[in-house]
């Protein structure tokens, strides 16, 4: 008996023959047999229920029972999948050994039928392919978690990793001989086979090709043939399918090879998504699999003429897909599947790339932070990387507030990405949830959540909301403020406002500092000082917006009494309070995670937006429903982006790894441990000032004029931690890091920090 399955003559039996061991050994009983095309083995139909599996003689024992038991677990992980099942014997066993006419012990199974016929001749639509990618994915997935000892050691020449081995051998019999475009394909793809063992990998299917998909009015509803089952890396199982679909052999081709490719990439990742190293490959084990195929067919058609039809049948779409991949370079091989799979990234040349930014994104009228523009790459945690692969302390981006790229909502995000994302005004479980989640950190009253896609966005619409209301035209808002980039809300971000810049329709009062007087009744008079200004140029105030924590102001804090004042002000000018939680809230003052609770006031409306999202786009306003039910009686309001699925999974991420790893809490100890060292590297140095610190932000006074400022912080940054200037002088240093600092965090920024003040001092002496 030869070893080899490929250089083994198929089974010899009749279909008489076949009839009987069907009849014997299961008990099934018809007339009507029909012998099944095989390359290796010997099938037939048995009526019209059933197919008697007959292996090779090669074949052994422990790969058949390989089959049956992965059949059996497929069949048991994801049942809706169409695949045969396999019959026991009348004595309960799955295997029968007969032998074939030529006396040679043969396995034979029974399996049943699925319906449908072969895809492969048949035309390949879009949709077609896309359900091909979809169905290996599926069978790949129920593989997970399946293991038998025959299938690691499973030695197949249709495998992609035995290419060298298969070549060799092909070019000692003489079928490849010097000068094949075959070599060429075979010494180009050894890098990809190469790293095959660093991807994923898993006992799979290995043979999802047009053969095997059997299909009914353009819908998959079979899948065969787990003859070639072995355990390899799970995007070899994806190239083999990928490959069966793009040199499909129909006469008629409706779709180019790559509209093809990008259909079965899509299906295949609405299962499973494939990583940038799978995909960096898979061009190549594309050709791989195409040259092995041809390579093969030529030694098998010469071993055995009396199959060649069968053998041959792919050989010239074999030779036209070759032919069209191996035209492009292995570089753009690469990149044309990384476009396909979504995991293509933009060409970033360091040195051109800020010349290239300003040339299309208006140069100063966005401009970049620091005097060396950083280009970061990655980030993680309370960390952000830039392409030289130097790490950075993040000390200012309060978006990623529960630290960069983490998983939890990354996962979250990406599975509703996966799943759903469209606007709003359809239900989605998501949405309300967020909604009710935010209402339930509120106090009583502000019981109504209008989503938006940014803070920006959220303070114009609160501003619609207060002038339906109240009928006003005026806003009054803290002397140097930020509430946005629109058009209105620039008017209202006073700290943006270019020389001789005063709109009429805004009024300023003085921010909470240290050395006025912050008492109830004197706030309630800068307030009404404000409207009466605003009042002589013929505006009545609709809003008072207030950041809670001052942040633009230079980070201050304040007494329950200003915020006391700032509402009573407001109503007594029948305007409405708006406290600005966008850079404050979530958290970073502490558990009431907002920072207008521990006041104890509670204002008309709140907007939330920058963390809200960890990054994903989301805003909200938080309000009475008296309020919206005026704006109702007039007005719709609607946001094509404001809480989608995916938005709203982001926002309830967010909340679920603030509560979960108690992040607010761990922002009043580790900033308490931040202001204490701040307080004491300022006592050691004239160049800092105050240093004002609430839960985990803080401003810190910089005694210089603004150009030294700016000079501390360019030190501070190739120190190695990130850091923002704020205040109406742009000399108050802003430190406002992800909620997931701890001591160490602190400890490594201020040691930055030191060592960026004696680096200012030596260049001062």
């Amino acid at each position: 008996m030869a070893t080899d399955v490929l250089d083994e003559q198929p089974p010899r039996f009749s279909l008489e023959h076949l009839r009987r061991v069907a009849a014997d050994h299961w008990g099934v009983e018809s007339d009507d047999v029909v012998g099944l095309s095989s390359e290796r083995d010997l099938n037939a139909r048995i009526g019209a229920g059933h197919v008697l599996k007959v292996s090779n003689p090669a074949e052994s024992r422990a790969l058949v029972d390989l089959e049956v038991a992965a059949m059996r677990h497929v069949a048991a992980t994801d049942p809706d999948l169409p695949i045969p099942d396999v019959v026991r014997l009348l004595d309960g066993t799955d295997v029968a050994v007969v032998p074939d006419e030529g006396g040679r012990p043969c396995l034979v199974r029974l399996i049943t039928t699925v319906p449908g016929a072969p895809l492969e001749g048949d035309v390949v639509t879009e949709d077609l392919a896309e359900q091909v990618g979809a169905a290996t994915a599926r069978i790949a997935h129920a593989l997970r978690g399946f293991f038998h000892p025959a299938a690691g050691s499973r030695v197949l020449d249709w495998d992609v990793r035995a290419l060298p081995r298969v070549a060799a051998k092909a070019q000692q019999a003489g079928v490849l001989p010097e000068g094949d475009p075959l070599r060429d394909v075979v010494a180009r793809v050894a890098t990809s086979l190469a790293a095959l063992p660093r991807l994923p990998s898993g006992v799979h299917h290995a043979d999802v090709t047009l053969t095997n998909l059997l299909a009914t009015n353009g819908r998959i509803t079979g899948v065969i043939d787990f003859g070639d089952l072995h355990h390899t890396a799970d995007v070899v199982d994806l190239a083999i399918a990928l490959t069966a679909v793009v040199r499909n052999t129909s006469d008629t081709q409706v779709c180019s090879l790559w509209e093809l490719a990008g259909a079965v990439l899509r299906g295949y990742q609405r299962h499973r998504r494939l990583t940038w190293d799978e995909v960096e490959v898979l061009g190549d084990l594309v050709l791989s699999r195409l040259a092995l195929s041809s390579i093969i067919s030529r030694g098998r058609a010469a071993a055995h003429p009396d199959n060649t039809a069968y053998i041959t049948q792919y050989d010239d779409s074999n030779a036209r897909t070759t032919h069209a991949l191996a035209q492009l370079s292995p570089g753009e091989l690469a990149r044309r599947f990384h476009r396909l799979a979504g995991t293509a990234t933009a060409s970033a040349d360091a040195a051109a790339l800020g010349e290239r930014r300003d040339a299309v994104m208006g140069g100063p009228v966005a401009p970049l932070f620091y005097d060396q523009p950083l280009h970061l790459v990655s980030g993680e945690g309370a960390w952000l990387t830039d392409a030289s692969g130097r790490r950075f302390l993040d000390a200012y981006n309060n978006v990623a507030v529960v630290g960069h790229a983490d998983p939890t909502v990354v996962s979250r995000v990406g599975r509703q990405l996966g799943r759903l994302n469209t606007h709003s005004r359809y239900l989605h479980p998501e949405v309300v949830e967020l909604a009710e989640r935010l209402v339930a950190t509120m106090p009583a009253g502000l019981d109504t959540v209008l989503f938006t896609t940014s803070g920006t966005e959220a303070n114009e619409l609160a501003w619609r909301l207060a002038t339906e209301v109240t009928g006003g035209s005026g806003a009054l808002i803290v002397e140097h403020s930020y509430h946005g980039s629109t058009r209105w809300m620039a008017d209202l971000s006073s700290n943006e406002w270019p020389p001789g810049h005063r709109p009429d329709a805004v009024g300023l009062f003085r921010a909470p500092r240290a050395h006025g007087d912050l008492g109830l009744q004197a706030t309630t008079d800068l307030v009404r000082a404000a409207a009466g200004d605003v009042a002589t140029r013929g505006h009545r105030p609709a809003l008072l917006l207030a950041d809670s924590g001052f942040t633009s102001e230079g980070v201050h804090d304040a007494p329950p009494s200003y915020f006391e004042g700032l509402r009573a002000g407001a109503h007594a000018e029948g305007a409405l309070y708006l406290a600005d939680e966008v850079q404050i809230g979530y958290g970073r003052t502490g558990p009431g995670l907002w920072r207008f609770a521990q006041s104890g006031v509670v204002p008309d409306l709140v907007t939330l937006g920058k963390p809200m999202g960890a990054g994903y786009p989301i805003g909200a306003v938080i309000t009475r429903r008296d309020i919206v039910d005026r704006f109702a009686s007039r007005y719709e309001y609607f946001s094509t982006f404001a809480a989608t699925p995916a938005a709203a999974a982001a926002g309830n991420a967010v909340l679920d790894v603030l509560e979960d790893r108690g992040l607010p809490e761990r922002a009043l100890v580790t900033g308490a441990h931040l202001g204490e060292r701040l307080r004491d590297l300022a006592a050691s140095t004239d160049l800092l000032g105050e240093a004002r610190v609430m839960g985990l932000v803080a401003g810190v006074d910089v005694t210089a004029p603004r150009p030294t400022a700016q000079r501390l912080l360019q030190r501070l940054v190739a120190r190695g931690a990130l850091a923002g200037l704020t205040g109406p002088r742009g000399d108050v240093l802003k430190v406002r890091p992800p909620l997931v600092w701890d001591h160490s965090h602190v400890d490594h920024f201020v040691g930055c920090l030191a060592a960026a003040v004696d680096d200012v001092r030596r260049r001062a002496g």
